[in-house]
């Protein structure tokens, strides 16, 4: 564990940097599209119920069209990134639960709609598998498509 002296005093007040047990520092980022299934690229189309889509968070994208406009946004070693989750055009109800790259698990939702033609946002802290990414995994009846914004990560 490394700790920093952030106030003087007797014991004076610590400030716990880096050890086991802690995500690390943050890094807002101007935000960026790094996911969105109605571009061409990387991986498009509707998400239903019943399905998941492992996606990659490392490199922003064009808005139109899906492009990679920068690499490695999200840099090798990131834990966990700040996100907007945006559900667009939805059919029916349904929810979205988004967990670590490769768990298909449905422990908890991230996102809910409750009829068709919504786009609703959420703004969530999710975790990272080692190679960036996240698993989206829809359920509750109905489908959607879906935009992933990323505002910072952890390192």
């Amino acid at each position: 564990d490394l700790w920093l002296c952030v106030e003087d005093g007797s014991p004076g007040k610590w400030r716990k940097i880096v050890g086991r047990g802690t995500a690390g520092a943050f890094h807002a980022i101007t935000p960026a599209r790094v996911y969105d299934s109605r571009q061409a690229l990387p991986t498009p189309g509707i998400l239903n119920t019943g399905q998941n889509r492992t996606i990659s968070v490392k490199d922003s994208r064009n808005v139109n069209g899906g492009a990679v406009v920068e690499t490695n946004t999200v840099p090798a070693g990131a834990t966990a990134v700040a996100a907007n989750i945006t559900v667009v055009g939805t059919v029916g109800t349904g929810f979205l639960s988004v967990n670590p790259g490769g768990i298909t698990a449905i422990t908890a939702s991230t996102i809910n709609w409750f009829g068709g033609g919504q786009i609703l946002a959420n703004g969530v802290s999710l975790t990272l598998n080692s190679n960036r990414e996240l698993t989206i995994v829809c359920d509750g009846g109905g489908s959607t498509h879906f935009i992933v914004d990323i505002a910072g990560y952890y390192l």
